[in-house]
């Protein structure tokens, strides 16, 4: 097995192609020492191992950690920064604002959660609704493993946003990814194949316009200002480099094997797919490890 990239994991980089384009990116804490970023798509239908050197580094600070916590935080940074906060998961619970439970950090505050942020519908394991910073428009789209997209408002700050999803949930649409759904094909066909619903219509099945049009009627019932014109509600398309969907998932998990992999058959979300087993690269932030390939 040949090396190809050491360094310390975090989520891969893509790229919106046709298909997907995907790469290791370092989770090193200091930018100046993080290793190139290396492409994957070239490996497809080769032989990869994936080791853990056994050694966690946080993500944010360095501090070397026997456990990880939000995705690459030591729990010192996972108890004060605000990227680590409860409101990051769940914006409606946004504290700003709040005498006796003030931000964590008034400058990430405003550059990020005070921002213009997406409310979307996507088609990942089924339809969705989901929340986003606008920069982060493609990547999150891709990041959730989803076949399509459809924006459908621009609203003024994180909480607001925040809210209006946990509205629209209340209604009856679906805000999760079922990830294992997700890693078996595209959820159109999939979607037919087993009768899955969007939680707002039985008969809707994996009908992402049908949806975007349900949740833009309670956007308008509502009076919410920020709804996009119709020339911006477009439909994203996306492919991904699978050459075969798995039958059943099976995760692997650096925490009990320290040395995975298989056969490449395909990367989708976060997720390599090998012949013998799924791993999501984005779980395992701050773990350090090197790529081998065999030789073709």
């Amino acid at each position: 097995m040949q090396t190809i990239w050491v360094g310390t994991l975090r989520k891969m980089r893509s790229t919106g192609n046709n298909p997907v384009s995907y790469f290791l990116a370092d989770g090193w804490w200091e930018p100046e020492n993080r290793v190139e970023d290396h492409g994957l798509n070239q490996y497809l239908g080769r032989e990869l191992v994936l080791r853990f050197a056994g050694k966690i580094h946080c993500t944010a600070c360095g501090r070397k950690t026997k456990k990880a916590f939000n995705q690459g935080f030591c729990f010192p940074c996972s108890q004060s920064r605000a990227e680590a906060d409860i409101c990051m998961i769940k914006p409606e619970l946004c504290h700003h604002g709040e005498p006796d439970n003030p931000c964590r950090d008034e400058s990430f505050a405003q550059a990020q959660c005070f921002q213009p942020h997406i409310l979307y519908c996507s088609l990942t394991s089924a339809v969705k609704v989901g929340i986003t910073r606008e920069p982060n428009i493609p990547s999150r789209w891709i990041d959730q493993g989803a076949t399509a997209a459809i924006p459908l408002a621009r609203v003024i700050d994180r909480r607001s946003v925040g809210l209006l999803e946990t509205r629209l949930v209340a209604e009856g649409f679906q805000d999760k990814t079922h990830w294992t759904r997700m890693l078996k094909g595209n959820a159109e066909e999939s979607g037919k194949r087993e009768g899955l619903v969007t939680g707002v219509d039985p008969a809707a099945g994996a009908n992402l316009a049908e949806a975007a049009d349900r949740i833009l009627v309670r956007l308008q019932q509502w009076g919410v200002n920020g709804i996009l014109p119709e020339s911006d509600r477009v439909v994203h398309r996306f492919s991904y480099p699978v050459q075969v969907w798995p039958e059943k998932v099976k995760s692997f998990n650096l925490d009990k094997e320290s040395e995975v992999g298989g056969l490449l058959q395909g990367i989708k979300g976060q997720y390599l797919i090998f012949d013998s087993g799924v791993i999501n690269l984005r779980k395992f932030s701050g773990y350090q490890v090197d790529l081998a390939v065999a030789p073709s």
